[in-house]
């Protein structure tokens, strides 16, 4: 995407002379009306708008100042990638940084994108000090140069880039509810579903099973495998993911469609015993040691059927009792195994499966469309904002 933007009358400046970091403490924030508490944990990596905060009755120590309009950075881990345009009043921590445009030379609107640009970030990075917890600061980010255009121009530019955000959050949304009404339908299915409850391990082929223990040496080969990160990003493995690739650990860690894997260890208590299911496989595929392999017996059970139920929250309650806290929390395949599971007949397991599937049809193509309109808001802005 370009579009074929004359930048030969635009101006090289340095950021600090069209923006300024604000830095404004209020030490009685309930006297301005101010209620809200933003931390570096309410700023979404690629999410302008601020869609969680505290509140200032919880207690905070946190004292600078925000007001509609600014553009807010984290500079701690700048890697992450958070920005947000700021629309309403609150209070924020130290590790963010308040932005506010020069409204002569720089029209506000236009600020968070250029503080999200590519350039800007490169900038930040390399401006960025310390070992565990990297920080810039505004001395250096003061200095990033980049050509601006005319006020006029910046309209046209500030209008394009909003409403592309604008179809974006709009669809993103769209997306968030569908997936919302997925899990809603789940639930209730799964609730009230009047089935015999039976051991997992008498539904399966194999019950559990540890995914391959490699060694350095064997982890460059030509077999994709499985990990643990995988568990987390979707109900199904995804075959296109990019997959570290192994030397072929042996037909007992092959995959195959249908296979239940769940995730052995997660730092997050809630993250244990997650389920996806693999689906139909380009190649052969093996899974890592993090993660556990269950194989149904599909004359009896339908693994779409058991996956929905440990996706489910009467699933996930199930499976939280066998998580072993710890600073990481991790579940046993000899736990898994004894785990109650309903079994209803074919029929109505596969009703229950096309009710859930088709209340979520409409998730998938929604959410590709606002990663495609992600994608043309980051062109866009890389030829804005990318140079020359």
């Amino acid at each position: 995407m370009s579009l074929n933007l004359d930048k030969s009358t635009w101006a090289r400046i340095r950021f600090g002379e069209v923006a300024r970091n604000v830095n404004i403490t209020v030490k009685d924030p309930e006297s301005l009306s101010v209620d809200r508490v933003i931390a570096m944990e309410h700023l979404d990596p690629g999410e302008l708008k601020i869609q969680r905060w505290g509140s200032l009755a919880d207690g905070t120590t946190f004292t600078r100042r925000v007001r509609p309009g600014q553009t807010l950075f984290g500079k701690r881990r700048a890697y992450q990638r958070k920005v947000a345009y700021a629309d309403f009043d609150a209070i924020c921590s130290g590790d963010i940084l308040v932005f506010e445009a020069n409204p002569a030379r720089l029209l506000p609107e236009l600020l968070p994108f250029l503080v999200q640009s590519e350039g800007f970030f490169d900038h930040a990075l390399g401006t960025s000090a310390g070992s565990l917890s990297p920080r810039t600061n505004w001395r250096d980010l003061s200095t990033y140069q980049f050509l601006l255009p005319g006020l006029d121009e910046q309209r046209r530019i500030a209008g394009l880039l909003w409403a592309v955000e604008g179809e974006r959050r709009s669809v993103a949304l769209l997306s968030e509810s569908a997936d919302r009404l997925r899990s809603v339908t789940r639930n209730e299915l799964f609730r009230s579903l009047d089935a015999e409850v039976v051991c997992f391990e008498s539904l399966c082929r194999i019950p559990s099973q540890n995914g391959a223990a490699l060694k350095k040496a064997a982890r460059a080969g030509d077999i994709p495998m499985v990990n643990m990160g995988e568990m987390f990003r979707g109900e199904v493995i995804d075959p296109d993911s990019d997959y570290e690739r192994v030397i072929d650990p042996g037909a007992q860690f092959s995959l195959a469609p249908g296979d239940l894997l769940f995730a052995r260890r997660s730092i997050v208590f809630e993250g244990a015993g997650q389920c996806c299911l693999v689906p139909p496989l380009p190649e052969a595929f093996t899974f890592e040691s993090s993660v556990i392999r269950s194989r149904v017996i599909p004359v009896q059970v339908d693994p779409h059927f058991v996956l929905h139920f440990f996706r489910s929250d009467l699933g996930r309650d199930a499976m939280s009792k066998i998580v072993r806290r710890g600073p990481v929390s991790g579940i046993a395949g000899s736990d898994l195994r004894k785990l109650g599971v309903p079994l209803a007949d074919m029929a109505l397991q596969r009703r229950v499966v096309e009710t859930i599937e088709r209340a979520g049809s409409a998730q998938p193509d929604l959410s590709a469309r606002a990663e495609s309109a992600r994608a043309f808001q980051q062109a866009l802005a890389a030829d804005i904002f990318g140079g020359a």
